[in-house]
């Protein structure tokens, strides 16, 4: 009789603390969309989006109500959001009020701007719970098949040709922390971008997405001639358009031998634990094994922690 009622009964709710909730939407299917995100949506006192017509969408495709007790509830929060009307949220937060923070799709504080507002929250004392869902880094990684437990998310791929070729330098001089790299990438760029990393690291394994988990989705995975032949036939037949994704496995050095890259990466290694600055330590390994300084510097930040690494 005990174990019957034990099967019958609901697992029990848990209550959002008040506060800030950081709550991840879908990245394109709606039903990937927890029940505690559609508590969370429907509960906060306002609802901090990028942008009001695509989360309106969201809640209306949900039945939630945009307006209550006649004030919006959508807040515009982006990244030319000042620092004074987020003052003004901290505030309401700290006066009881309860908001969920959305970006357009996916989990929030990745990429986007909420992470200022998330940043001052703590600040003044205000309770952020997450409420965890949709990621595209998380999902791509899942299915990519590499073996590999550590990975970098590096954000937007850079736009720029100069950018993207010290991007993947970075990234190869990086390899000892990391062999995975993930980034996300415009309709707009994304064959330039494979092209760029066709030419600089043509022995690297790729997998690269479009509109994961929608009606349209497109995985390709494999070398990166391969993959980049096959994106231009999917351009060709269906076009561009769509959120794409990327991520790089990088093979392990050569037995046997080092190169370059990791020299100048041990020898900036021994001037921080010196306690030389960064920007002291990237321009003595520029100037001795002639990696571009920007590189060094950017590689100083990355591995051994922008809190623990002294600037100047």
């Amino acid at each position: 009789m005990a174990m019957k009622r034990r099967q019958n009964q609901r697992p029990n709710t848990q209550v959002l603390p008040k506060g800030l909730w950081i709550v991840a939407t879908p990245i394109g299917n709606l039903t990937d969309l927890s029940s505690r995100a559609i508590q969370a949506l429907s509960e906060a006192n306002a609802i901090l989006c990028e942008d009001t017509r695509r989360t309106g969408e969201l809640l209306s495709a949900l039945g939630i109500a945009a307006v209550e007790n006649g004030q919006r509830k959508l807040i515009r929060v982006d990244a030319f959001s000042e620092k004074k009307d987020l003052g003004g949220l901290i505030i309401r937060l700290a006066e009881g009020e309860s908001f969920a923070v959305v970006t357009d799709a996916g989990t929030p504080g990745v990429s986007d701007p909420g992470a200022r507002l998330i940043d001052l929250a703590y600040e003044h004392g205000v309770r952020v719970t997450p409420v965890p869902g949709p990621s595209t880094v998380a999902t791509l990684i899942s299915i990519s098949g590499f073996e590999e437990t550590a990975f970098t998310f590096r954000g937007f791929f850079p736009r720029k040709t100069k950018e993207k070729a010290e991007e993947l330098a970075l990234i190869q001089a990086m390899r000892a922390a990391s062999r995975v790299y993930v980034w996300f990438e415009s309709p707009n760029r994304i064959s330039e971008t494979l092209d760029a990393i066709a030419e600089t690291i043509p022995e690297a394994k790729i997998i690269v997405a479009k509109e994961l988990t929608k009606i349209h989705e497109r995985v390709f995975r494999g070398a990166v001639e391969s993959v980049r032949e096959s994106i231009r036939i999917e351009m060709t037949q269906n076009g561009a358009l769509g959120e794409w994704c990327l991520a790089i496995y990088l093979n392990p050095p050569e037995a046997g031998g080092e190169s370059k890259s990791s020299e100048w990466v041990k020898a900036l290694q021994c001037l921080l634990d010196a306690g030389v600055s960064a920007s002291v330590a990237a321009r003595q390994v520029s100037q001795h094994f002639g990696a571009p300084k920007k590189i060094a510097y950017e590689m100083a930040l990355e591995l051994y922690g922008k809190k623990n690494v002294k600037r100047d």
